[in-house]
């Protein structure tokens, strides 16, 4: 099935779609989320809403680069406010009047959406936090008059969707960038970046830092995939259905990623010091092919072009070819020489055919795999880590409601508004303290800009053009702002915030004390937020690595025993690698050897399976079979006992166990006896078997503080 992004036959209304140089890029995009956010506000005036603010706040929420990453948004935040406004109504109706059960409910509320926005991904998580944060809005600032409640969600709601529809039309009609269009171009720009990495992984004399460098970048271009990926649907028709093609790619591009490693990491160690004699002889192979990849890395076609197609081909011809040749040298070579050669182009091929299975999903019907998850849309989650975000959200509402109650604070309905914002928008952050901070300084500083434009400048605008002009000063500059990955994040709280306390209510009124009362209840309660990340049951980076590297680990048994087909080896381990990726921060060591580790282990997994699968074949002489079954079965026990044991001297003798084993079997392999009429055949066979032995040692050695825990 061709996966149909980026092409001619985009519907017509996408064909008016204009680049613009980068530099503009920033400029035009917070021009048009400002006049999302002027025309908002007009009609809500027009149409006497009782809180244009709202629909102003709601602009610049959802403003996003791409118009179906607007939409997706825009959609989940409209049903997290109608699902968080019916229960705000039917609470404030139950119990309006018994203040421990509306605190209670609304706690428990809490608690469902924090463990929904856990599990839940990208925008879908988003949702969820939507529809806690309205209840408590809604809920408590209408408990003091209950009659209000129905209309205050009637209003709110309504001023969303106006937010939503303005900034969604403004989006599309001007200057529009969409995210089908994206996701091909990010499917190209990654496809070239991987053919280049695979090349620099096969040229002599790559620095180490480069190709880490490179590595890293590659992840990150992953992962931006993935995120495009789950929001181009909203307007792209033509995508819907097409999750197992671009779930096939992606596993091609985890697939290429975890072969460079171990390959780059080999070849370095034939060049330098193992097999000078076997380098020499691959290299002019490897520097055609890598010649070819280059070419292919520089097709602005990318994966269409017919060019790339049979450039890949003729890669492939390449390195099957010099494996015929090696394989015919069985009789003149060391076994362990041949074993290095064949390793090296087995893993080339690899590395080859992670590109092709790209080009093929792009371009036509790609070959059956086996019934399996999906990467892109099957990964697990951590329910465990949901229960304990859920529970934090309920007893830090029901604590400070407790204090609420107790001391009849005037504006604790704004202090309990602000803690329910901190449960639920910081539960899926890697450092969800420090970014939580960072967003209670950035608010003071909105709400401080803020009371100097009501308080200084307000009363003396003459008319909306004036007031427009000096939403502009401040808005124009956070979009700006907005568009800086890096950035956007605070940016975005600036200026929603700068909104929401800036006063553009039909019936505007200013009171110092009141603004300074409820500013303060508000930063309370985001700071209480704050406290309670910290220190209610709070997150712990030691215990979320120890928890993806059993779920890495843990893949390791099967793969050893032969429990799963070799075109699936490594999907448990790229569903825990998706996973685990946005958490990382490569540019810390440790986290970089966790990223390299997993790869590793991936890489890994797809050799135990081909080892199994080796002995199998009635070439593979009798003796040698029973070397290597035993040794997979004591890989597949010491795997399983890394997971259960606890102490990394524990799992070091388990290491040295394994290390043993394997060189153990490569000894057998290498001295096993041979019939003078089978010599050829034989050879053959416990050459590709030692070659699956030697990368599993390295992967052993070079892999040992990530599969020990030792890292540092």
């Amino acid at each position: 099935m061709t996966v149909a992004f980026g092409t001619a036959k985009a519907p017509a209304s996408r064909r008016f779609s204009l680049s613009v140089p980068f530099k503009l890029e920033g400029l035009i995009f917070s021009l048009k989320t400002f006049a999302a956010a002027i025309l908002a506000l007009v009609i809500s005036y027009w149409l006497e809403l009782k809180e244009p603010q709202w629909s102003v706040f709601t602009t610049y929420l959802l403003a996003q680069p791409l118009v179906g990453a607007v939409w997706a948004k825009g959609a989940f935040r409209l049903v997290g406010t109608v699902s968080g406004a019916v229960v705000a109504v039917l609470c404030v109706a139950l119990f309006a009047q018994a203040g421990p059960l509306f605190i209670l409910a609304l706690a428990l509320w809490l608690a469902f959406c924090a463990y929904g926005a856990t599990l839940a991904r990208n925008y879908a998580s988003y949702g969820f936090a939507l529809a806690a944060f309205s209840a408590p809005l809604i809920g408590f600032g209408s408990v003091g008059t209950p009659d209000q409640a129905w209309s205050m969600a009637v209003d709110r709601t309504t001023e969303v969707g106006l937010g939503i529809l303005c900034v969604g039309l403004v989006h599309v009609l001007v200057l529009p960038r969409y995210a089908g269009d994206a996701l091909g171009a990010s499917l190209a720009s990654t496809f070239a970046a991987l053919a280049r990495y695979a090349a620099i992984t096969l040229r002599p004399g790559t620095p180490e830092e480069v190709f880490t460098d490179i590595r890293r970048q590659m992840s990150g271009e992953v992962i931006k995939f993935d995120a495009l990926r789950s929001y181009a649907v909203f307007e792209a028709p033509e995508l819907r259905g097409h999750d197992e093609a671009l779930s096939r790619m992606m596993r091609a591009f985890l697939g290429l990623l975890s072969v460079g490693r171990g390959l780059y990491a080999r070849l370095d160690d034939l060049r330098r010091h193992e097999d000078q004699d076997m380098a020499a002889h691959l290299d002019p192979v490897l520097d055609k092919v890598a010649d070819l990849l280059d070419s292919i890395a520089a097709d602005r076609d990318g994966p269409r072009s017919p060019a790339v197609n049979a450039a890949l081909h003729e890669a492939r011809d390449l390195t099957g070819q010099a494996q015929t040749q090696l394989e015919a040298m069985v009789d003149s070579e060391p076994l362990e020489s041949l074993a290095n050669g064949l390793l090296v182009l087995q893993r080339t091929g690899d590395m080859i055919e992670s590109l092709s299975r790209v080009v093929v999903g792009v371009t036509g019907t790609a070959p059956a795999e086996p019934p399996g998850p999906r990467v892109v849309a099957a990964i697990e989650r951590d329910r465990g880590a949901a229960l304990a975000q859920a529970a934090r959200a309920a007893l830090a509402i029901i604590l400070l409601g407790v204090f609420w109650i107790a001391s009849a604070w005037t504006a604790g309905a704004m202090a309990m508004t602000g803690l329910a914002i901190m449960m639920v928008f910081f539960v899926t952050g890697e450092k969800p303290g420090r970014v939580a901070l960072s967003y209670v300084l950035v608010v003071s500083l909105a709400m401080a800009a803020a009371f100097f434009g009501m308080a200084f400048i307000m009363p003396r605008l003459g008319d909306f053009g004036m007031l427009a002009a000096l939403l502009g000063v401040v808005l124009i500059p956070a979009g700006i702002v907005m568009s800086i990955p890096r950035y956007a994040f605070l940016a975005v709280v600036f200026a929603a915030f700068f909104i929401s306390q800036l006063g553009l209510s039909n019936v505007p009124s200013f009171d110092t004390a009141t603004y300074v009362d409820n500013s303060i209840g508000m930063l309370l309660g985001l700071g209480a937020g704050v406290l309670a990340i910290d220190l209610i049951l709070p997150y712990n980076p030691a215990t979320t690595r120890r928890r993806e590297w059993a779920e890495v680990v843990a893949a390791l048994p099967a793969a050893a025993r032969g429990e799963r087909a070799e075109i699936g080896a490594r999907v448990p381990i790229q569903l825990a690698l998706l996973k685990l990726m946005p958490r990382l921060d490569l540019t810390v060591h440790a986290d970089d050897e966790i990223l390299g580790g997993s790869f590793g282990a991936a890489s890994m997994s797809l050799e135990l399976v081909r080892l199994r699968n080796r002995i199998t074949h009635p070439a593979f002489p009798a003796d040698a079979r029973g070397a290597v079954t035993a040794c997979l079965d004591t890989l597949a026990r010491d795997f399983e006992q890394l997971v259960q044991v606890k102490g990394p001297t524990d799992r070091a003798k388990i290491m040295d166990e394994a290390s043993t084993a394997v060189a153990a079997a490569r000894t057998s392999l290498a001295t096993g006896s041979m019939t003078t009429e089978t010599v050829s055949a034989n050879t053959i066979a416990l050459a590709h078997a030692l070659a699956s032995l030697r990368f599993i040692a390295d992967r052993l050695d070079i892999d040992r503080p990530f599969l020990t825990r030792t890292l540092s």
